[in-house]
C-alpha cells in the first residue's frame, strides 16, 4: 500500500534554501510547522462524509484555487504556505427545487480542532484562516 502524502512532500534542498530566502526577505516569522499540518491533514482524511473545501497561499506566488481533496492536490511541501483558508459551510441536502439552498454550518466542530492543534487562526464569514506565517495576511479573506 503507497502512503499518501504528509505535509513535508516534495521537500527538498532546493526548496528549503529557497523557502528561507523567501522567508527572510519578506520579514516572515513561521506560525505552522509540519507536525500541525500533518495532524490537521490526517483529521480531514479521517473525517467521514464530507470534507470541507480549502484554498491556500504560498509565499512565492498567488492564492489557489479551491479545492476539496485531501489526498493528493494538498499544497505540498507546507512550508511554502503563507496562510490556508478551510470552508465552513456544507451545502445541505435541497429540499425542493422552489426552496432556497441551506447550508450545515461546521464553524464551531473545525475551530475546535484547528486549536487543539495550535494553529494561530481567525474565522470570518464563511471561512477559517490558519496562518503558517506572521505577520498575518488579510489578502483575500472575507470581511467580517
Amino acid at each position: 500500500m503507497t502512503e499518501l502524502p504528509m505535509a513535508d512532500a516534495r521537500q527538498n534542498d532546493k526548496n528549503r534554501k529557497i523557502i528561507h530566502a523567501t522567508v527572510a526577505a519578506k520579514n516572515l516569522a513561521g506560525a505552522a510547522n509540519n507536525t500541525k499540518w500533518n495532524e490537521l491533514i490526517s483529521h480531514f482524511r479521517q473525517r467521514p462524509g464530507w470534507r470541507p473545501s480549502y484554498r491556500s497561499k504560498s509565499i512565492k506566488g498567488p492564492r489557489s484555487d479551491w479545492d476539496v481533496e485531501w489526498f493528493y492536490h494538498l499544497p505540498f511541501p507546507f512550508a511554502y504556505v503563507e496562510w490556508f483558508d478551510i470552508g465552513l459551510w456544507e451545502l445541505a441536502p435541497s429540499l425542493g427545487v422552489l426552496l432556497p439552498q441551506t447550508y450545515i454550518d461546521h464553524t464551531e466542530e473545525i475551530s475546535t480542532v484547528v486549536a487543539r492543534i495550535g494553529f494561530e487562526f481567525e474565522v470570518q464569514a464563511d471561512v477559517l484562516r490558519i496562518w503558517g506565517y506572521l505577520p498575518k495576511s488579510y489578502e483575500d479573506f472575507p470581511p467580517a
